[in-house]
């Protein structure tokens, strides 16, 4: 950055000052260089310091370490295509890991996370340093766990991500401020950071963040509304290159009347020159990208722009609860290609409720070869009562060979009693791959009894590679008293790696009495090298009561070699009084390298008092690498009363990964009535991404009447990320009739992204009379992509007289397309008209 008044020459960083994540970071870079491969991701907001964290981090490297960061031709394609090729001493630098985890396609994401988790598991290849940036709300969706019934489409992501986060504060504390005090004394720069950064927001003060902001915020009205173009194409999904076309199209629906008549000829090159201005030695608001010679990226050679970080993360916050006007979507309509990117504006353009640009916007994206976009203009013909129209495109698309289609066709087809269709439908299914059809249908006629079409069905599904097909057919056999043919089948489709037949028959030979008989196939499946179900038949006599027969046949899964039944028979044995021979079996699996098992060695020796031998033991275990046993050991020292030392343990276990400790050592001071050491220690524990102790004592303080305490903790596991202690404490406000103490706890989750508290917050203000708010709060949450909240605003609409005019009503497009406003159900089923042979 400039700073005004200075015109010497400087050099190119600033100084660094350590804050408390680079511990961390340098702890895990240390690790590597030691041989050990390591995963970190650094999460924090646009120009947070998270890129030069990493650089400073891995400078202690020796020159045997490579650096690489994947960007050519592209950062996914170049990361897929050699990750399979890094070696020993690299580090694997993926700034801004959205663009190789996060991608249009989600397969290639997949892909990269599947390779990198292997990379990090081969010890051959090892060790290697696998450093990586992300924003938070790009950590949030790729490490949520899906719906259910949603396709699960970043687990390998997620697998990958899990426990590697290190949290980048989006400010400087008290102390860290002073400190970089202290360094700026030599540089210009830092000092005039320091003085002038808001809310020790340092490095976005640095990276030029405040022209950013004044640019767009005085940007005359052209240069304002191509900027909000590229923010709403960014928040509503498109890709990080904004085309020419879009804005050229689009921008001028951004503006009044008065102001386009007032732009004039050349406004949007006029307006462009405004935008890509550098600020204060970073890229204006919106620049051009530069194609690189041979970039296959932009093959049409229209110009591309890009948005800077930082104002569309801040423009995300400020046209939250504004709606993209008419140009924005036919703009999209006409400038799109990718049938993915013009479904998913279909799919934002619907949730919105501006069906007529959704119909346009899928027709598009069939028009480009996307099938699925079918389906849903389907359900539109349905919901205008043109069913013959539906009926034609749900054929198109079983055309295509979509085979959810082809199943609810197949499906209906059975209901209206046609099976010879249905059946013809589902083989077509199972041609393109869907044997799941076949076994549904099998699965109905075995319920009518009609056993030998289902077995046929079943049949035809094996006979494709479905094993599940199998299971099936040995159940249809069993159910039919045949039980060698169920046998049989239960093993053919064990030899091909289903065992579930084989598990399903020992619970049902059990379940008859036949305890012999289960035993029996649960040994033939053990001398074939699975002793599952062994130690399933045992954990049902077990629980029945019958520990010999458990004892037994636990014994038998252990002598072939099942670690897990030899654990369970250590347990049995504990919990039946038999200490010695507890304690013998626990040894024998320490010594094939179970870790847990000296932990369960050392609990049984502090039950008979020896807390020095539980003491080595634990401490044995955390030098193997059991980070558990850290809390065991800080435990012991608590209940010794020395609290600093089991402190210190506790911290130890967190910088090991395991802060379960930490929430643990919490919940004992809290207990105790150590307040403030609880609170501490729960802060800590948030701070390295376990939340669960704030979680806790949260409630815990305001069930005590500490409400100030109780809304002091909520608030600052919000300002970590953790927006839910906030709304989970305003709910029990207001379920307590506390509604004046829970709103403002709504606001403060809703003003940081939450948006079930906008929600919460809606209602509130609609119960209070305050309907006008209650709209705005409505609309945030629509915008932020909660499809309830659209219906939501339509009922208040209906409730209030003062807000339910038609033309308000069409120009949020609820009636759009001949839409009620009651809203639109997507999984409703489709009854298509009898002359069309199938309703689904």
């Amino acid at each position: 950055m400039d700073v005004p008044g200075h015109d010497g020459v400087l050099p190119k960083m600033p100084p660094y000052v350590s804050r408390g994540h680079d511990a961390r970071l340098r702890e895990a870079v240390q690790s590597a260089a030691n041989g050990r491969s390591e995963f970190v991701v650094l999460v924090g907001g646009s120009s947070t310091g998270k890129t030069r964290a990493c650089w400073e981090a891995i400078q202690v490297l020796d020159e045997r370490w490579q650096l690489w960061h994947p960007i050519d031709p592209s950062r996914p394609e170049a990361a897929a295509r050699a990750v399979a090729d890094v070696g020993p001493r690299t580090v694997v630098w993926l700034n801004e890991a959205q663009h190789y985890l996060l991608t249009a396609d989600p397969g290639v994401g997949e892909r990269i996370a599947a390779g990198l988790r292997t990379l990090l598991a081969d010890p051959a290849r090892g060790p290697v340093l696998v450093l990586a940036t992300l924003w938070p709300e790009y950590w949030t969706t790729l490490t949520a766990a899906p719906k259910v019934e949603k396709p699960d489409q970043y687990a390998q992501a997620r697998q990958l991500l899990s426990g590697a986060d290190m949290r980048v504060p989006e400010a400087f504390t008290a102390a860290e401020l002073r400190a970089l005090a202290d360094a700026a004394t030599g540089d210009v720069r830092l000092r005039h950071a320091v003085r002038h950064a808001a809310d020790g927001r340092v490095t976005q003060h640095l990276a030029g963040v405040p022209e950013l902001s004044a640019r767009y915020r005085n940007a005359f009205p052209a240069a304002r509304a191509v900027i909000d173009v590229a923010i709403d194409a960014r928040r509503i999904g498109y890709s990080v290159q904004i085309p020419h076309s879009l804005l050229e199209q689009a921008a001028p629906g951004y503006l009044t009347d008065l102001e386009w008549q007032q732009a004039g000829e050349g406004w949007l090159e006029r307006a462009l020159d405004y935008t890509e201005e550098p600020c204060h030695g970073v890229r204006g608001p919106l620049t051009r990208i530069r194609a690189r010679p041979g970039d296959l990226a932009n093959s049409s050679g229209e110009p591309r722009y890009r948005l800077a970080d930082y104002l569309e993360q801040s423009g995300r916050a400020e046209r939250a609860a504004a709606f993209p006007p008419d140009s924005f979507w036919i703009a999209t309509a006409k400038t799109v290609s990718d049938p993915d990117l013009l479904r998913r504006l279909a799919d934002h353009a619907r949730k919105r409720g501006r069906y007529q640009h959704a119909v346009n916007l899928y027709r598009m994206a069939v028009a480009h070869g996307d099938s699925r976009s079918l389906m849903y203009l389907a359900r539109f013909r349905v919901s205008n009562g043109d069913r013959d129209a539906a009926a034609a495109l749900l054929q198109q698309a079983a055309d295509h060979g979509d085979t959810d289609v082809l199943r609810l066709m197949a499906l209906a087809a059975e209901r209206l009693g046609d099976s010879a269709s249905a059946e013809a439908i589902a083989t077509q299914a199972a041609d393109y791959g869907n044997t799941q059809v076949l076994r549904e249908l099998a699965f109905q006629h075995s319920m009518t009894f009609d056993r030998a079409r289902a077995v046929a069905l079943y049949r035809q599904a094996a006979e494709r590679g479905d094993k599940g097909a199998l299971r099936d057919l040995s159940h249809l056999r069993q159910q039919a008293g045949d039980a060698d043919g169920a046998e049989m089948l239960a093993l053919e489709a064990a030899s091909g790696g289903d065992t579930r037949a084989l598990r399903d028959l020992v619970r049902h030979r059990y379940g008859e009495g036949d305890i012999a008989g289960a035993g029996a196939i649960a040994v033939r499946a053990a001398d074939q090298g699975n002793t599952e179900l062994l130690r399933d038949l045992a954990e049902r006599c077990e629980a029945a009561g019958d520990t010999a027969a458990a004892m037994d046949l636990y014994q038998q899964a252990a002598n072939r070699g099942d670690i897990q039944a030899l654990r369970d028979l250590a347990e049995l044995r504990q919990a039946a009084g038999d200490t010695a021979s507890a304690a013998d079996l626990f040894q024998q699996l320490a010594d094939r390298g179970d870790i847990q098992a000296l932990r369960d060695l050392a609990e049984l020796r502090q039950a008979a008092g020896d807390t020095a031998s539980a003491a080595d033991l634990y401490q044995l275990a955390v030098n193997r690498g059991y980070t558990e046993a850290w809390w065991d050991l800080a435990r012991l020292r608590e209940q010794a009363g020395d609290a600093t030392g089991a402190e210190v343990l506790a911290l130890e276990a967190a910088n090991h990964g395991n802060t379960r400790a930490l929430w643990h050592l919490s919940q004992l001071r809290e207990r105790r009535g150590d307040h403030a050491s609880a609170e501490a220690l729960a802060l800590q524990a948030a701070d390295r991404g376990d939340a669960n102790a704030l979680r806790d004592l949260a409630p815990l303080r305001e069930r005590a009447g500490d409400r100030v305490g109780a809304e002091a903790l909520a608030i600052q596991a919000a300002d970590r990320g953790y927006t839910d202690i906030l709304q989970n404490l305003a709910v029990w406000r207001e379920r307590e009739g506390n509604l004046l103490g829970a709103e403002p706890l709504y606001r403060q989750a809703a003003d940081r992204g939450d948006t079930q508290a906008l929600k919460h917050l809606a209602a509130l203000r609609e119960q209070a009379g305050d309907y006008t708010e209650a709209e705005v709060m409505y609309r945030r949450a629509i915008d932020r992509g909660d499809d309830d909240a659209l219906w939501c605003l339509a009922n208040l609409w209906d409730r209030a007289s003062n807000c339910t005019s038609a033309d308000q009503l069409r120009r949020f497009g609820l009636t759009s397309c001949g839409m009620p406003a009651t809203g639109l159900d997507f999984d409703a089923p489709i009854v298509l008209p009898s002359d069309a042979g199938t309703s689904i």
